[in-house]
């Protein structure tokens, strides 16, 4: 039996440091720092719903739908999140119509979103929503890693 021996290719270049790349951008003015940062989106996805025959845009949630989210899901006692007690509000304040741009459901569809019915689109999207926010689990250990 012949034994191999694998070389590691070292002429590629090496990540900076924390596994970022040189992207990063800096700014000696404090105004067009601020700006950078102002005309960021956040991140969306066109999702096809076959149960109600439509495409729906998820957006990530904005930093005060994503704490009553978080705070609504999160159980003091087990020390542990489960969205899927939140997934018809997740989907609320995430679900966005993709040619107009505002949001599909209000307040008032709460309850509607929690129909049987419902439930394969309502999760389908409260997921994509969800995982586009960087709130699931291997969302958050593979940010820790970088």
């Amino acid at each position: 039996m012949t034994e191999t021996t694998v070389g590691l290719d070292t002429t590629q270049e090496a990540a900076a440091p924390n596994g970022h790349d040189e992207a990063w951008q800096s700014f000696d003015d404090d105004g067009a720092f601020l700006q950078h940062i102002l005309s960021k989106e956040p991140a969306e996805e066109l999702v096809e719903v076959p149960e109600w025959n439509v495409k729906i845009l998820c957006k990530a949630l904005d930093a005060e739908s994503r704490i009553e989210v978080e705070t609504l899901a999160y159980n003091a006692e087990t020390k542990k999140t489960n969205y899927s007690k939140v997934s018809p509000l997740v989907a609320l304040y995430g679900c966005y119509n993709p040619n107009t741009g505002n949001r599909v459901f209000s307040e008032s569809h709460k309850d509607v979103l929690k129909a049987p019915q419902h439930g394969g689109a309502v999760v389908r999207l409260a997921l994509t929503i969800l995982r586009i926010s960087g709130m699931l689990a291997g969302d958050v250990e593979r940010a820790k890693k970088n």
